[in-house]
């Protein structure tokens, strides 16, 4: 199944500056005093952001930014400010600035797993149906604009089998879930039981396609107290096929539940959790690895076990997903 790979619709803007090589530091902070007033304004995103200079006689400074939406964008276009610091830049120019905008494409790998491990930040969303004694009856949760931390091991065989694999090791991830009785949801990791994933490469000349599977434990801030889902229950969301890394659109549905929620400081159970789906939708950045680590690109052996266990009833859980929808906001 193919994926929208596109993002920020038309919400990217690239200007491009020209002046002499006696403005040229002067042009630079001016474009990076832009952005930081855009950003002052909430009319720009935090990412992408880039000013980049050429050398030579005469310079070049490339920016990237992106609009938080068209209507901030438009609001900026009327901010007397903004015109105003549009002017003090076009002092320096030695030409008239080029401006576009673009729609932006999701980078990725789509053919091999990458050969340097590296961590990334994603957005993403899950979902999953709560109930706490006495207080609520299967509430449909839905993370919004959760967040994963996350480091992927290099490309390599790592069972053995003949088959590549990327190991996934979930260094934070949480997001927040408003409820109107109980307030506020948080869920975070519980960082006292395995949080990581695998991908396995189906075998061919590639390794895409791959098959993946995550293994999670979450603690879940409520007003009730902190609550944990059962330790010696993990949470699996897949498998799934996966045609790309990072695995940006691919719903991973749940088998789990329901699993019992235990008060952290009680030790009583006050309900069961049960989970739906997770999906990333976004990657706010990647960064390859300068060292080796063993620890973070050893994945534990019952991992592997997990995933054979599962692969043989991916269509049966998909067919047997919680219904909850878990929007994107665009935030």
């Amino acid at each position: 199944m193919g994926i929208n790979v596109y993002r920020n619709e038309s919400l990217i803007q690239v200007e491009t500056y020209e002046t002499d090589l006696p403005h040229a530091d002067e042009l630079v902070n001016a474009v990076r005093f832009k952005w930081a007033f855009l950003r002052e304004k909430g009319y720009a995103g935090d990412y992408p952001i880039e000013v980049l200079r050429s050398g030579g006689k005469n310079v070049k400074v490339l920016e990237v930014f992106r609009w938080r939406s068209i209507q901030d964008q438009r609001r900026a276009q009327q901010d007397h400010d903004y015109i105003r610091v549009n002017e003090q830049i076009g002092e320096l120019l030695t030409n008239q600035p080029s401006r576009e905008n673009f729609t932006q494409a999701v980078r990725g790998f789509n053919q091999n797993f990458p050969s340097i491990g590296g961590v990334e930040l994603l957005r993403g969303v899950c979902s999953c149906l709560v109930s706490i004694d006495g207080v609520v009856k299967d509430y449909q949760m839905a993370v919004k604009n959760g967040i994963v931390l996350m480091h992927r091991s290099p490309q390599m065989d790592l069972d053995g089998d003949g088959n590549n694999e990327m190991y996934l090791r979930i260094l934070m991830h949480g997001g927040d879930s408003p409820h109107a009785a109980l307030g506020p949801f948080r869920v975070e990791q519980n960082f006292n039981r395995p949080n990581d994933g695998i991908v396995r490469s189906q075998g061919g000349s590639n390794d895409f396609p791959a098959t993946a599977i995550w293994r999670v434990a979450w603690r879940i801030v409520t007003s009730v107290g902190p609550l944990l889902t059962d330790p010696d229950t993990p949470l699996i969301f897949g498998p799934a096929a996966v045609n790309h890394y990072p695995p940006v659109g691919t719903h991973f549905h749940s088998p789990t539940g329901p699993v019992a929620l235990i008060h952290e400081q009680t030790g009583q159970r006050l309900g069961t959790l049960t989970p739906g789906e997770l999906t990333a939708f976004d990657i706010v950045t990647t960064k390859d690895d300068e060292i080796y680590a063993d620890i973070l690109n050893t994945p534990p052996a019952d991992l592997f076990e997990i995933l054979d266990a599962h692969i043989p009833h991916m269509e049966e859980y998909a067919a047997r997903k919680v219904e909850i929808e878990a929007a994107y906001v665009p935030g």
